[in-house]
């Protein structure tokens, strides 16, 4: 009998699962629509100008409304949000936090008020890189942060 071998994908994705990541929600609305989605894959592009790039899936509902609008908003998500976190990742949840008017979220520890840069081909993906242009602190507390395909808690 012979053991099947792991895929590259398989191993692409436990290798992935080995890097810790903060969380958070990246949130677009167009024409009276709005969405927002948990994304870990999220990262600083430049200092000048204050650049930011997240993936978004190309099967993701928040993706229409990001190439149609011209603004978007990161929410960086604290220790303790993990509701929030599972609710915009499609688990549903009653104990989340709505999105404000501003596309903001209500405890996280900051929010990235974008205009939209570019969106980039990225394989199953798109790259969306935003231009930081407002930004407001919440309280300075631990991330929420994604590693081993769980929520941890910094010591």
């Amino acid at each position: 009998m012979e053991i099947a071998q792991p895929t590259l994908t398989e191993l692409f994705k436990s290798a992935l699962a080995r890097w810790p990541s903060g969380v958070t929600i990246v949130a677009a609305e167009a024409e009276g629509e709005r969405r927002g989605m948990t994304a870990s894959s999220f990262s600083s592009v430049s200092l000048q100008p204050p650049l930011v790039l997240v993936c978004v899936d190309e099967g993701a509902n928040l993706l229409s409304l990001l190439e149609r609008s011209q603004r978007f908003v990161i929410n960086l998500l604290a220790e303790g949000q993990q509701a929030v976190s599972n609710h915009f990742a499609g688990r549903p949840s009653t104990d989340y936090e709505p999105l404000n008017p501003d596309l903001s979220i209500d405890g996280a520890l900051a929010t990235l008020y974008c205009s939209k840069w570019q969106l980039y081909p990225g394989g199953d993906h798109r790259i969306v890189v935003g231009q930081v242009e407002a930004i407001r602190l919440g309280k300075a507390e631990k991330p929420l942060v994604y590693w081993n395909r769980a929520y941890h808690s910094l010591r």
